[in-house]
């Protein structure tokens, strides 16, 4: 115990920050002759563990978009959580049956529930730390990190009075800072546009009641904000004998709201999928993509891998379509066996749709009337979805690509994709498989529903509209509709743009070489830039020539562009930490420096 303290900076303590102190402090309390270490937490806010997104003080009604059973924030592995009752999410909830006496493993909590549960697993970690380790907690945003010739320092602005403060001496860091960007840096300076709805009481709060809301994007994030708007509001809902929900108005709403997204739909719903059957993937598969040609180890998207891919959806969809009629698809190898019996099929039935995988996917609302025919998406997408994946082909199949989807992140991931394939990927089709299949729970959709039969949301220009910025912002559409908003608020979750508006912390990294954008290359083609950073499959930052920087790890939203789908509360998907907290062990335990590691690619 003579030795000199090690210091070990987290830089983000939400979800993701937060399994990367349970495998630290997991791997730490195996060691036999431990060494004396500090570990140094930074947080925007004092919600630790939880962050931001799952704040446990927000509002009750904003809810996950998830069942109860797929959270845990323990994972089974070894070394085993460092804590005597590592509890799962569902557990925790039958500890606290007199307070949530309806939850079941099938149910949506709210989020603030989840950050409850997960800033609990916090207080557990940092009450069972071994006595050799301290943990520091540092309320504030973390604006630079700065190399020094054996070591880090860390500074951070306070909240309250912007004071700045200086952590030395720092021998290695996880940065998980989440959503670290913002969307449109340029609109920052006026009062009228809100870049951030979260926490929403704060946000949302110069929202006058009475005033007409522009409200850019369409997913998630737009739910949370009406509701903010709405119920947050005092609105209330009553539901009626067909279940179908009424919003009663409070005045104290806005008077309208525009929503707007560039596709104009809204998500799809979801009902529970945990523990329903479901058609494994049989066309999009390891076995088949080992038969596709690669240049340099990448695939082409749209050439290569989308027709596996709709396959699989096709079969889903005809796989309940048949059986809603009494008949089985032999799901076949030979795929062109499968569209004889779809053929036959439909001469069966002729006054059956045809599935179009496109249009499933990017939707085919008139733009003639968008307000009418989007309350008529929303009515037939909650009835599907309380008709549920078992019975209903559409449900079925909006769900296909959460199935897929972790095969596919081991293709994209790291440059999987050729250059110009992932930026067709990114901009015209990952938004709309995340709004088919990764959708609110039907509750949440019934509101919006509600809400906007109250005459309180208007979809009439949700299709992409020009958008002009005067005296108040204009929507327009077609150059002959328009409607003038007192407020604009982006509810867009950011994705991390280093070439845009990286924020701070991530200029000033950028300023010091500490990382580089990351550039998908491929000889004979136009590079891509995604946005991210350029890290290896360890999480460690690269620079040009391959040279990893060890003694740094990034983990979740900073790691999206050579990684996919990292807005999720699961451990598996995209596990940097596990390999950091049990690489960091055997170089506390040799007592090595943090030196840079050579690769031959990036």
């Amino acid at each position: 115990m003579n030795q000199e303290k090690k210091r070990i900076a987290i830089v983000g303590l939400g979800p993701k920050g937060l399994y990367g102190l349970e495998r630290l402090l997991a791997n730490l309390a195996q060691v036999d002759h431990p060494i004396p270490i500090e570990i140094h937490l930074f947080n925007k806010s004092d919600s630790f563990g939880a962050g931001e997104v799952y704040n446990p003080a927000q509002p009750p009604y904003l809810k996950m978009n998830y069942v109860n059973a797929y959270i845990n924030m323990w994972p089974d592995q070894d070394p085993k959580p460092a804590v005597p009752h590592p509890r799962s999410y569902v557990e925790w909830l039958k500890l606290h049956a007199d307070e949530f006496p309806t939850a079941t493993e099938t149910t949506f909590s709210s989020r603030a529930t989840v950050g409850r549960y997960l800033a609990e697993g916090f207080n557990e970690l940092v009450e069972n730390c071994p006595d050799h380790i301290s943990i520091f907690k540092h309320v504030g945003d973390v604006i630079r990190i700065e190399r020094g010739e054996e070591n880090y320092s860390v500074c951070y602005k306070t909240p309250a009075i912007g004071t700045e403060v200086e952590i030395n001496k720092v021998d290695n860091m996880l940065i998980a800072t989440g959503h670290a960007c913002i969307n449109d840096a340029d609109l920052l300076p006026q009062a009228s546009h809100i870049d951030f709805i979260y926490p929403v009481d704060l946000r949302l709060k110069e929202v006058s009641a009475g005033s007409k809301v522009a409200i850019k994007g369409m997913g998630l994030t737009f739910i949370d904000t009406v509701l903010a708007l709405t119920e947050g509001r005092g609105g209330k809902f009553h539901e009626e004998e067909n279940g179908r929900l009424v919003y009663t108005k409070s005045g104290l709403e806005p008077e309208l709201l525009f929503p707007f997204s560039k596709s104009g739909l809204p998500m799809i719903p979801r009902g529970n999928t945990y523990g329903k059957s479901s058609l494994a993937p049989f066309y999009f598969t390891q076995e088949s993509v080992e038969f596709i040609s690669t240049l340099e180890g990448k695939y082409d998207f749209e050439r290569q891998l989308l027709p596996l891919i709709e396959q699989d959806f096709t079969a889903v969809y005809y796989s309940k379509l048949f059986s809603s009629k009494g008949l089985e698809l032999e799901v076949l190898k030979d795929y062109a066996e499968v569209e004889f019996q779809i053929e036959n099929f439909h001469e069966q039935f002729p006054e059956l749709p045809r599935f179009d995988f496109h249009s499933f996917l990017e939707g085919t609302l008139p733009e003639s009337e968008l307000d009418k025919s989007t309350l008529e998406f929303i009515e037939m997408s909650i009835r599907e979805a309380e008709t549920g994946i078992e019975k209903s082909a559409f449900a079925a199949t909006a769900d296909v690509w959460r199935h897929l989807s972790d095969f596919f992140n081991e293709l994209y991931s790291y440059g999987g994709l050729k250059p110009q394939s992932q930026k067709t990927f990114l901009e015209k089709y990952a938004g709309h498989l995340n709004r088919i299949t990764y959708g609110p729970p039907i509750e949440n959709m019934k509101k919006i529903q509600a809400i906007a039969k109250a005459g309180v949301i208007d979809f009439s220009f949700s299709k992409n509209p020009e958008i002009s910025k005067a005296s108040n912002y204009t929507l327009s559409m077609n150059k002959e509709e328009q409607v003038s908003v007192d407020f604009l608020i982006d509810a867009r979750i950011p994705k991390i743009q280093l070439h845009r508006c990286a924020g701070p912390l991530y200029e000033n990294l950028l300023e010091q070489n500490l990382i580089i954008p990351y550039v998908n290359r491929l000889e004979g083609c136009l590079d891509f830039r995604p946005g991210c950073l350029a890290i290896n499959e360890k999480g460690h930052p690269v620079d040009e020539t391959g040279w990893a920087n060890k003694a740094i790890t990034f983990t979740g939203t900073p790691t999206e562009g050579l990684t996919y789908d990292n807005d999720s509360l699961s451990r598996k998907r995209n596990d940097f930490v596990s390999d950091w907290a049990k690489n960091l062990k055997q170089k506390l335990l040799l007592n090595e420096p943090e030196t840079q590691l050579r690769l031959n690619s990036i």
